[in-house]
Order: structure tokens, then sequence, then C-alpha cells
């Protein structure tokens, strides 16, 4: 991935007309994301998909034990499209993901688009699980603290004891 980034690089600097936002670009393709938010993207995109396809066993499946979720409990609507906006850890072994949701309402038979909703994920026998959804939040406003306090537990030992050894392992190598 850094001999990807670096041959980007290598790639604008010989290109004269390259503009300055796509320098800003690149510097974003620099910013690595840490495994456990990477990995957590992957369960949550798998998660979304399932309920667009309405695989209500596959949800299940990727949901966590103790979470009250009833993906789109509203029968009358239906998530259609979602996209990423945001994430970052929320501590070892929780990821807070901000997502934008396009939603077909059949009573009004209207689609609303861009519905910010913020999803928590946790490590639980030994892989991210979805834990909760927070419609109409945004990621700056679910702070590290309310998820630790608010989710006690949600993240098993060996989530916990997997999340602070990748925790060790990343301040070595920087």
């Amino acid at each position: 991935m850094v001999a990807v980034a670096l041959a980007i690089l290598a790639a604008a600097a010989f290109d004269s007309t390259v503009e300055k936002h796509r320098g800003d670009s690149v510097q974003s393709l620099l910013r690595e994301e840490s495994p456990d938010v990477f990995l957590a993207k992957a369960t949550l995109q798998q998660y979304l998909s399932r309920i667009v396809r309405r695989d209500w066993d596959g949800v299940k499946r990727l949901t966590h034990p103790k979470a009250r979720l009833s993906p789109w409990a509203v029968p009358n609507d239906e998530l259609k499209t979602f996209e990423f906006k945001d994430a970052r850890s929320a501590g070892p072994g929780a990821v807070v993901i901000e997502i934008a949701e396009d939603v077909y309402h059949r009573d009004s038979q209207d689609m609303s688009t861009g519905d910010p909703a913020v999803y928590l994920l946790f490590k639980s026998r030994g892989s991210w699980l979805v834990g909760d959804r927070k419609p109409e939040a945004r990621l700056r406003n679910v702070s590290n603290d309310s998820v630790r306090t608010g989710y006690p537990g949600w993240v098993d030992s060996q989530g916990l004891a997997q999340a602070r050894r990748a925790d060790r392992l990343s301040a070595k190598h920087r």
C-alpha cells in the first residue's frame, strides 16, 4: 500500500498540470486507517448490503449478541443505498462509523437521501459486530466516552486483548 501511495506521489510530482486539490486527494490516500477501522467498515458494508437485500439471517449473524437492533423496524421504510462518510476508533475494540443513507418511504412513496446515521461496532467473538445505530447522528456528536460508558462489556475479553495487542504493535512501528 505504501508503494502504491509513493507511486501516486511520484506521478503527481512529474505532472506539472496537477491542480492543488488533486494534491490534497493524494494526501488523503496516504492517511491510512487502522486495521480495526478498516475491518469494522468492511463488516458494516456487509451488514448494510444484507439489509438492502433483505437478508435478515445474514444481518443477524453480523449483529452483536447484546444489541437490540431491529434493522429497519419501520416496515414501510427501505434502505436503498448508503455511503460511508467518516469513521474512527472509539477505544479498544470499538469503532464508530458515520453513514449517509438513502431511504425509500413506501407510505409517502418518497425517497429521502443522505440521511445521517452513526453505527457502533464492537469486537466480539473474534469478529466485528454491529451493536447500535444512531439515526440522525453525526460522528462528531458521538464521543468515545459515551461509547465506553454506554456499552460496558460489549467488547469481550478476547476482543479487548486483541485490540490492545494491535495498539501496542502499531505504536512500536511508528
